[in-house]
């Protein structure tokens, strides 16, 4: 499925239960619409009955007290048409739609007053009294149709207000759960884009840590599967050129090596006289080819090296008491230290790390490290060489894995040098790079690589900081304990 279509459905998944609760908040608002509408009608029956019915009853009985009185024939023609009147306007009521109690006393009253009606006027005149007991009669009804409605509309009233109040509850507790059923498919749609993105991140940082074997699963022909196979194939092509630059270095490093000894041992042995003597001029002169043909030596030495290490061989695995490798580590280059003029002390504590490691690799690292502190650290500085165990939160976490165990063996080279800037404590990491304006009489930028191949080959992490007691740079290493349940890489008992 594509990545568009999938992100499609999970909008249309999380819009539904949005477009359930409008549907019903309509729904509902249509039932509080009609209810408001039947309680409008009660009360315009109300006012019917109640301005328009009993006021003419009023009426009625006004001009027949005054025909009674005055014997004027008008106010007789007056009551008769207010009883037309009211017979029609009760006819209108009658179609309305009302409730069984309304109708039947509106019927009762509309049948007294059609027989009231039918009576003559000259047989009114008869008996005038008996006319105003009649209206009386006719007035009570009208006041029950009257109640009648009142108490409907009351009724449709309370019932109106009970729906909306139901519509708001209701309303608002839809709306909560489709929120949160809208949420959730968010959550979950977003969880799904983010467990397949975290491979391609992890290998994107693997790669650029120089780890060319990563390779990124590919469940779905989507975007990022295509992304991942993509990617599959970078890697694969990075992997092969670094095969290749490192099998040109191995061969041209095997090819420069001979004619390089030939010249160091002619060069040794036209300074030791053998072949004659020599003046000063010719001696300076060939001290310095020497000096440089060694330096060139080490750096085919160290680029073998390097090669070797990359290419995961060399190794061999033993459990390890790492505080008298580094001890016996640290010894061999005091008097390199002392002739520098710069003071050399350990603190190594007197825990007992054990760890499984190629104990010529660490020691290796650890003379790497202080044979920097030493290039670097001016005449009459410090160097300080530490060991202890820490935890796994007294790591920087940007230099941890997501599967980091929790304890550590935890190696700090200190300085009182001049430090180094935190743009360049990754890059010092990197093949081949110098600092610009540091002194150095000897290197070419291999020994910190070589010190983080063997170190991520022992699953641990090197990094560099602040020395906050000495004041120049700290070089810190971190092994893993548990080493020995986590099969590291590249390592072979």
């Amino acid at each position: 499925m594509r990545l568009s279509t999938r992100f499609g459905i999970g909008a249309a998944l999380a819009m539904l239960p949005l477009v359930a609760v409008s549907v019903y908040s309509v729904n509902n608002l249509r039932s509080l619409a009609r209810a408001n509408e039947r309680l409008t009608e009660r009360h315009l029956i109300g006012l019917q009955i109640g301005l328009g019915v009993v006021s003419r009853l009023e009426r009625l009985e006004e001009y027949w007290r005054k025909y009674t009185v005055s014997q004027d024939a008008g106010y007789v023609g007056k009551f008769e048409e207010t009883l037309q009147v009211t017979l029609r306007e009760l006819d209108g009521i009658l179609r309305a739609e009302l409730s069984s109690g309304e109708e039947q006393a509106l019927r009762e009253f509309t049948r007294e007053l059609s027989r009231f009606a039918a009576v003559p006027s000259a047989e009114r005149a008869e008996s005038p009294d008996e006319v105003f007991t009649q209206i009386g009669q006719l007035t009570k009804l009208a006041s029950a149709v009257h109640d009648e409605a009142r108490r409907i509309a009351q009724a449709e009233a309370d019932a109106a207000a009970e729906v909306r109040e139901t519509t708001q509850r209701a309303a608002f507790f839809a709306a909560c759960a489709a929120a949160a059923a809208s949420l959730i498919l968010i959550l979950l749609t977003v969880r799904s884009l983010r467990l397949q993105l975290r491979p391609l991140v992890r290998g994107t940082h693997a790669v650029s840590q120089g780890a060319f074997s990563v390779r990124l699963p590919v469940h779905a022909d989507d975007e990022l599967g295509h992304v991942a196979d993509a990617f599959n194939h970078m890697v694969d092509g990075l992997q092969q050129l670094e095969r290749i630059k490192a099998d040109f270095i191995s061969s041209v490093s095997h090819e420069l090596r001979t004619p390089l000894v030939a010249m160091i041992e002619t060069n040794r042995l036209l300074l030791e006289d053998v072949l004659g003597p020599l003046n000063e001029k010719q001696r300076r002169l060939l001290r310095i080819n020497t000096q440089a043909a060694q330096r060139l030596s080490n750096m085919i030495t160290d680029l073998l090296e390097l090669s070797r290490l990359k290419a995961q061989i060399h190794y061999e695995v033993s459990e390890q008491e790492l505080t008298e490798l580094t001890r016996a580590a640290v010894s061999e280059l005091e008097a390199l230290a002392r002739d520098r003029g710069v003071s050399l002390t350990t603190a190594l504590g007197s825990t007992p790390l054990r760890v499984r490691c190629d104990p010529d690799r660490y020691v290796q690292v650890v003379q790497n490290l202080v044979e920097n502190a030493i290039k670097y650290t001016p005449a009459g500085g410090r160097i300080r060489v530490s060991l202890g165990p820490c935890q796994g939160r007294d790591v920087p976490r940007k230099v941890l894995k997501d599967d980091a165990p929790q304890d550590y063996a935890l190696l700090s080279v200190e300085d009182s040098g001049p430090g180094i800037p935190p743009e360049d404590r990754q890059r010092v990491f990197e093949k081949f790079f110098r600092r610009q304006g540091v002194p150095s009489d000897e290197g070419v930028g291999l020994g910190l690589a070589i010190c983080r191949e063997v170190v991520e080959a022992h699953a641990g992490t090197v990094w560099l900081g602040e020395s906050e007691d000495l004041g120049g740079t700290a070089a810190r290493v971190a092994l893993p304990l548990d080493v020995a349940a986590r099969a590291p890489r590249a390592l072979s008992a």
